[in-house]
């Protein structure tokens, strides 16, 4: 049987599939330009990154083995990168040469056409996602408002009935017989008890003190004894206050109605947070019912209130997110193109050929931002590419565990920063891969840093990923490209040194310049070198052959097993940015 004669690009167009039509644009090409022999070289289309670093986009033939040995030609594709072919093609003819222009052409549209079709996908995506919730906040909302109904007529019935009962028996009594102190008496009791009704349902205080203020006043006038700790802070916004202040209320309320000692403590992070606990057995399922409109109606607005049970006794937890703060702030594109592992990855992503939902997965983890735990500190200022996370509980084994677990309330956590010393088996306890800054690093700090970090930190998330991946499914291929990445990409030993940084275990070369060299304040050459970001390429190439100088000399005195490692890898940034300096300068 005889190969199929090549076509015209036109006709490949036409004739092929979207997500086939790279292959078959270089396979066509491949039998295009085959030799006098009928051998049929290897084609590859190479993405380009700013390092000089190439990763394989598409090749022909696709059988997952490394490119072949030997001279290659390569030729521009725009916005791409290079296509190869292997061996070198006899290209004088002018039939070949349209031929292999028309292809790198096609070849670029098709790989900007699918860049363009996943944006839109995500896009869609986003879109379907926040019409399912809007549904949702839309049945939420009308359940609140008939339950907001109902409790209201509830609550201004029981509070009047019984005084309307009682002033009727009054006026049911002949003229001559009224008791008209008594009338007075029994009708400023009704209008009484209906103001502190309607007090209940509005309080007069909470526009012009605050829901602290407000609680405080309530918890001082409920039956039982209640401490009340901790605060909240400058205020919020009055829907903000308003639906924390009745879920805390109406939670306070139902709790004091089951008798005991009670504890109130109010505290000011990401959000509004209320900790509720009864010091005597609760029934934790009765209290979930019993609050379970004060719980849809805080829902409703973007917060929660959970039941927990502590031992015998029982907590809850009313959390309302204060929309004024900013806690997550995307990768940002500039801090990507600095980071050329970060494209690396999003190319292995896209080429791996991994099922749809794995492949939604990996790309919205490549685009997540970095995740930190902030125990028993302030909450930073947002930076791009970190979302922080404030817990207030004591950094031991058992808040390790809950870090640990990924499906618990925080989720993946990245990073931890600790206020305070952490308790004997804390770090220990933390998975595998989750950094823990030394102590004495402010919240603040640890955001700065892990912002120049982000999109290795992304990039590294996703590769773990994809190792268990390749391991479970026992894929040499992907293996294989997994191995050749992480062998290529510089960064990653940067990444690992930098940890060592953080954690307070890297050797005592690596002072603040050094690890400014391996990208502890970001990827671009001028960050890395100290120096403007005006400064020319001659001052560029000055300071990056003096760092490599610098670093050179460091790998060639003698010293223990890590000190080598990490003047290795700082010798290799060094060299990396005279390479590119030179590039630049030309």
């Amino acid at each position: 049987m005889t190969d199929p004669a090549p076509r015209e690009v036109a006709e490949v167009l036409a004739t092929t599939p979207r997500d086939a039509l790279l292959w078959a644009l270089l396979e066509n090409l491949a039998r295009g330009i085959a030799a006098p022999d009928g051998a049929l070289p290897q084609v590859r289309l190479l993405r380009r990154f700013d390092d000089g670093h190439h990763q394989q986009v598409a090749a022909w033939p696709d059988d997952g083995a490394p490119a072949a040995h030997g001279e290659a030609d390569e030729h521009p594709v725009h916005g791409v990168g290079v296509l190869e072919i292997r061996p070198p093609a006899d290209l004088g003819g002018a039939r070949r040469r349209r031929l292999l222009d028309e292809t790198c052409v096609w070849l670029a549209a098709t790989v900007r056409a699918a860049r363009a079709m996943r944006t839109l996908d995500r896009a869609r995506r986003d879109a379907e996602q926040r019409e399912k919730e809007a549904e949702r906040a839309e049945v939420r909302a009308a359940r609140v408002r008939e339950g907001e109904r109902i409790r209201l007529v509830e609550t201004i019935t029981t509070a009047t009935v019984h005084d309307l009962a009682a002033l009727r028996a009054l006026l049911a009594k002949p003229a001559d017989a009224v008791e008209w102190p008594a009338i007075h008496a029994s009708a400023e009791q009704l209008i009484a008890d209906l103001r502190d009704a309607v007090r209940g349902v509005f309080p007069a205080m909470l526009p012009d003190r605050g829901a602290e203020e407000t609680l405080r006043e309530l918890a001082a006038a409920l039956p039982v004894p209640i401490d009340v700790t901790g605060g909240l802070g400058r205020r919020a916004g009055w829907d903000i206050e308003s639906g924390f202040y009745h879920a805390v209320a109406g939670t306070l309320t139902a709790v004091a109605r089951m008798g005991g000692r009670m504890s109130l403590r109010l505290r000011r992070a990401d959000a509004l947070v209320a900790r509720i606990g009864s010091a005597q057995p609760v029934d934790a399922a009765h209290l979930t019912h019993a609050l379970t409109v004060d719980a849809e109606r805080i829902a409703s607005l973007g917060g929660a209130l959970v039941v927990r049970e502590v031992g015998e006794a029982v907590e809850v937890e009313v959390t309302m997110p204060d929309r004024s703060e900013v806690t997550s702030l995307p990768i940002g594109n500039r801090q990507i193109e600095a980071r050329p592992v970060h494209g690396r990855v999003g190319t292995l992503v896209e080429v791996a050929g991994l099922p749809a939902d794995e492949l939604e997965a990996c790309r919205d983890a490549l685009a997540a931002p970095v995740t930190l735990l902030v125990v028993q500190g302030p909450l930073p200022a947002p930076m791009p590419g970190v979302q922080t996370v404030l817990c207030d509980a004591a950094p031991d084994t058992a808040l390790a565990a809950e870090i640990r677990d990924r499906d618990g309330r925080w989720g993946v956590i990245d990073a931890v920063v600790c206020a305070l010393t952490p308790r004997p088996g804390f770090a220990a306890g933390l998975g595998a891969g989750q950094l823990l800054f030394r102590d004495g690093v402010a919240p603040a700090e640890a955001v700065a840093a892990l912002a120049a970090r982000a999109p290795v930190l992304a990039a590294r998330r996703v590769l773990e990923r994809l190792a268990t991946r390749a391991a479970a499914e026992d894929s040499a291929a992907l293996r294989w490209q997994i191995d050749e990445l992480r062998a290529g990409a510089h960064e990653l030993a940067e990444d690992a040194l930098l940890d060592d940084v953080a954690r307070g275990r890297a050797p005592d070369i690596v002072d603040a310049a050094a690890a400014r060299l391996a990208g502890a304040d970001g990827g671009e050459a001028h960050v890395r070198l100290g120096l403007p970001a005006d400064a020319d390429p001659d001052q560029l190439h000055t300071e990056a052959l003096a760092a490599l100088a610098r670093w050179q000399q460091v790998v060639a005195t003698p010293g223990g097993a890590a000190r080598r490692r990490a003047a290795e890898v700082l010798e290799r940034s060094a060299a990396g940015l005279v390479a590119r300096s030179t590039l630049t300068s030309r």
